[in-house]
């Protein structure tokens, strides 16, 4: 760097998954079956920050299978939460140790739509309420 330059902001790169990719429009009863088992093992999922599954807290917006590999679009209450690789190391053992028709997990992280408190389904209200949370 010379004497004069001025100090630049790093840019980033502009994310390839603004826009959520989308699963098969035709789901065969099989699969749609496996996306269920993936969803109930996701409930073991929990956000560190605030102790409720990935599934109550509406952060999980689609499972879809492709061969033996679970899909999800899934994104984080925000896009600086530095917690991504824990829930995805999560999510990667409840699926892999527990889904016997899924070798592979696949997710997509995606910012669109924004996740917010409304997307938390009353399950997840229930316990945040239990917690102390006004919602």
């Amino acid at each position: 760097m010379t004497e004069n330059a001025e100090p630049t902001t790093p840019e980033m790169d502009p994310s390839p998954l603004d826009k959520a990719p989308e699963g098969p429009a035709e789901r065969s009863p099989e699969d749609m079956a496996i996306a269920g088992k993936v969803e109930e093992h996701l409930l073991d999922v929990i956000d560190p920050e605030l102790g409720i599954n990935v599934i109550d807290l509406g952060l999980v917006y689609d499972i879809w299978i492709e061969d033996k590999t679970a899909v999800l679009n899934m994104t984080l209450t925000s896009p600086a939460c530095p917690l991504q690789d824990v829930l995805e190391d999560q999510a990667r053992d409840a699926v892999i140790n527990n889904v016997d028709e899924v070798t592979d997990l696949q997710i997509n992280w995606v910012w669109s739509p924004a996740w917010g408190p409304h997307m938390i389904n009353e399950e997840g209200r229930e316990q945040l309420r239990f917690l102390g949370f006004t919602v």
